[in-house]
């Protein structure tokens, strides 16, 4: 097809990847900055990848001229931070969108789970509260553990897992003194009762209201440095595999009922004894279309072109189950204490297992680490691939033995 040009809000991370897929078809990307700073926390990149970059101020309607100039066929949301301003953006322009009107349920975590119950989809009990009083009645009446969160925030950052009643309200007034990691003040947060059983990861992207599962992924979890659940390991699931029919299932009445009719969503899901329970869901790509690519052949970015840019293509493949070439993991290692690093015990062992495909350090001998709690505290990540899925799981299991106290030197921070 001839040249066009999309526009993508908050092209970082995963989302620049859109630079190269929508190149592979003869399209140009347009970066469109939610904020004249990058969003925090986001690692830069390179600008002359990109046919323009535009920068939103708040003057919207300014911005939607000067994007309307450039005639970009689509506007889609890169990360969390653009979802509102692309629906906002893609409305005015009349191009594909998911509008306006669903906007804050697609953003705030309270407004999305009301949102999917009042459209008959089984979601959790919750609390939105900056009241302390209110906090630990609601907890007290609920009983058991309770996850209190911002209501806005990204990353797993400032989450809480709340046994008591009392837990709950330190976690609130912990988020008052604190932004979450977009830089927004928090006055509120959401409290939610603690989902019992196995995390899974559904990824989509949608055309028209036609829904396709691109991959889901089991998430393995421990309970470490005062977090019930952390994230450890994303295994990558067959098609065909239980329960992934049934969680997309439930994840397409999910995106009905969010207003997603357009571009990539990320639906994390709980399999708990009553059933499917959305945790939450972001209207953007996950982080995981890195691997996708090599080990299933496409993902979300390469369906996401065809959304926007092929529709065509799109409706003709919708449905087709994809299919995983062997088994695949991705992996993080767990820091147990905060301090200068000294030094890894063990990283080099890591590298003998049989289904070793990769390792990325971040935190390397040297350098301040920091105890893991949340997603951007992983001292180092790999990613696992073998056409055995039992070979993959051993050698899961070898990562966490490995992994632990006796992998870190570290020397304690001073006080």
């Amino acid at each position: 097809m001839s040249a066009f040009r999309v526009a993508v809000v908050d092209a970082f991370g995963t989302s620049f990847g859109f630079t190269g897929a929508f190149g592979a078809v003869g399209g140009e990307v347009i970066q469109v900055r939610s904020t004249p700073d990058p969003p925090v926390g986001v690692d830069p990149v390179d600008d002359r990848s990109f046919a323009h970059v535009l920068l939103h101020d708040g003057e919207l309607d300014v911005l939607a001229a000067q994007l309307a100039a450039l005639g970009p066929v689509a506007v889609l949301a890169g990360r969390e931070t653009g979802v509102e301003l692309a629906d906002a953006l893609s409305e005015r322009l009349e191009l594909a969108s998911n509008g306006t009107a669903l906007s804050s349920a697609r953003r705030d975590k309270y407004v999305q789970i009301e949102t999917i119950k009042a459209q008959g989809v089984p979601g959790m009990r919750q609390l939105r509260t900056g009241d302390e009083a209110e906090l630990l009645a609601w907890h007290e009446k609920v009983g058991g553990t309770v996850v209190v969160k911002p209501l806005r925030g990204y990353w797993g950052a400032g989450v809480s897992f709340c046994d008591l009643p009392q837990d709950s309200v330190a976690a609130l007034r912990r988020l008052r003194s604190h932004r979450t990691v977009l830089g927004e003040p928090i006055t509120e947060v959401v409290a939610q009762e603690y989902l019992v059983g196995a995390e899974y990861i559904v990824n989509t992207v949608s055309c028209a209201g036609v829904h396709q599962l691109t991959d889901a992924w089991r998430t393995e979890r421990i309970e470490a440095n005062g977090v019930r659940d952390l994230v450890t390991a994303q295994v990558l699931l067959r098609s065909d595999e239980q329960p992934v029919g049934e969680l997309f299932d439930y994840g397409r009445r999910v995106l009905d009922a969010l207003g997603i009719r357009y571009g990539a969503a990320h639906l994390e899901i709980k399999l708990t004894p009553d059933g499917p329970r959305l945790v939450e869901v972001g209207a953007r790509v996950s982080g995981l279309p890195y691997y996708t690519a090599e080990v299933l052949g496409e993902g979300q970015l390469e369906w996401t072109v065809d959304a926007y840019a092929r529709p065509e293509r799109f409706r003709a493949r919708a449905g087709r189950p994809y299919r995983r070439r062997q088994a695949f993991a991705w992996a993080a290692l767990v820091a147990p204490a905060s301090g200068r690093l000294r030094g890894y015990r063990a990283l080099d062992r890591l590298e003998q297992l049989a289904s070793f495909h990769s390792l990325t350090v971040q935190v390397r001998p040297g350098d301040a680490i920091t105890a893991t709690t949340y997603d951007r505290e992983y001292p180092a990540t790999l990613t696992l691939s073998h056409p055995v899925d039992a070979v993959l799981q051993r050698d899961l299991n070898t990562v966490r033995y490995l992994d632990g106290p006796g992998m870190y030197e570290i020397t304690p921070a001073a006080d």
